[in-house]
């Protein structure tokens, strides 16, 4: 058997940034990714955006070229799902057999789309929206002129409503809440977006719960609780995604809506790590345990934990950011408006600033059409607690 080393299971952007940051850490033990994909850690963000679109190709959106992880010493093991986790033997067995020992495991498994209980998904023409294979074979199939039903107004679905638009379709979201973005955004930044898409041609339908989907051989349409009917030629489902806990919680470890894990991304077994879209962790911040579906918190999250395996362990305590882009408008979500008081809205031309105060204190904003200079600005400004005023004079000093 080999001699043990780190195992990190999973092959998106936290289980890749992981090994990178072993490696820029000096550290000299063998690394090992267990990947369940076919190809090599890619990028998420442009899935629902460029490559849906069709203005970038597949390979644009690797993290690093195929032929990096073997320079780096990292055995990148693609089509090779982790089936079992043993805390106690310290191993982790693959679908093929194979049996790793590690010193420190990593679980990076992030997260899998929720599919709701509706008749008809099963229908051809029926997509989902989670890895690069997936966005190939919608852009394939939405060629100019289809009608698309997106099911979800979150921010997948929205991007995928964007990029499918500028595809030429025509395409209608179907939200079950009142509100577009109603899990993450204030009724006045979901106004901002509503009318952005609105302003393109999308179709939004909201407060509006579909019943299930038809057709004969193909979907054809999505019939809603309310009797409406949307025909349509393709249907994407993205109404929201599950962290992937399986494996940890067959091996015993702590899980609620994520693994749990300490401020160090360790998990209740020391030995053992999670991070990224699979892992629940304590916010000294905002005084609660926080999940993050984010990039900058894969990336960030890496960092904590390979720090934690070096040796060098410092307090994670992120601020929340969420960015997105939807018709080439940046959007912006920066911290979380837990427990404020007052919103006040900022317009200068494109911009539209939504902040969230406590006390007169800053503690969140989402921005549309903000320059760097400005987000940059406001998340000093709510890392450091700022006072509202003197950000207001700094928004209208850089307008």
């Amino acid at each position: 058997m080999a001699e043990p080393g780190i195992v990190i299971i999973g092959g998106g952007l936290a289980a890749a940034q992981t090994a990178i940051q072993l490696r820029q850490l000096r550290f000299q033990g063998a690394i090992t990714i267990l990947s369940a994909e076919d190809v090599a850690p890619y990028w998420k963000p442009p899935l629902s955006k460029s490559i849906l679109q069709g203005t970038e190709p597949a390979e644009s959106a690797w993290i690093r070229p195929p032929e990096f992880w073997a320079r780096r010493r990292i055995d990148l093991r693609l089509n090779t799902p982790a089936a079992r986790l043993n805390p106690v033997a310290k191993t982790i067995i693959t679908t093929n057999g194979d049996v790793l020992p590690y010193s420190h495991a990593v679980l990076a498994t992030g997260a899998a789309n929720v599919v709701p209980p509706l008749p008809g998904l099963n229908l051809p023409g029926v997509y989902a929206l989670r890895s690069l294979a997936d966005a190939l074979a919608l852009r394939d199939a939405a060629l100019p002129g289809l009608r698309v039903a997106v099911l979800g107004g979150g921010f997948i679905g929205l991007e995928a409503a964007s990029a499918l638009t500028a595809r030429g379709a025509t395409v209608t979201v179907i939200e079950r809440e009142p509100r577009l973005l109603a899990r993450v955004a204030s009724p006045e930044a979901s106004a901002a977006v509503l009318a952005l898409h609105r302003r393109h041609g999308v179709t939004i339908l909201l407060g509006c719960a579909a019943a299930h989907a038809a057709g004969t051989n193909h979907v054809q349409l999505v019939s809603l609780e309310d009797g409406q009917e949307v025909p349509c030629d393709l249907l994407l489902v993205c109404v929201g995604i599950r962290p992937e806990t399986r494996l940890a919680e067959a091996a015993g470890l702590a899980c609620q809506d994520g693994i749990l894990v300490d401020t160090n991304m360790r998990t209740t077994d020391p030995g053992i790590l999670a991070l990224g879209d699979c892992a629940r962790f304590p916010s000294t911040r905002y005084g609660r345990m926080l999940r993050l579906e984010s990039i900058q918190n894969a990336i960030d999250g890496a960092a904590a934990a390979a720090a934690t395996i070096c040796g060098q362990p410092a307090p994670y305590d992120p601020l929340p950011m969420i960015s997105s882009i939807q018709f080439d408008h940046p959007l912006d979500f920066i911290g979380l408006a837990d427990g404020t008081d007052a919103t006040r809205v900022i317009s200068h031309g494109p911009e539209h600033i939504v902040l969230h105060t406590k006390s007169g204190i800053l503690q969140s904003a989402e921005c549309q059409n903000a320059t760097p200079e400005t987000t940059a600005s406001i998340r000093q400004a709510i890392a450091t607690g700022e006072p509202f005023s003197a950000v207001v004079a700094d928004a209208h000093a850089q307008a």
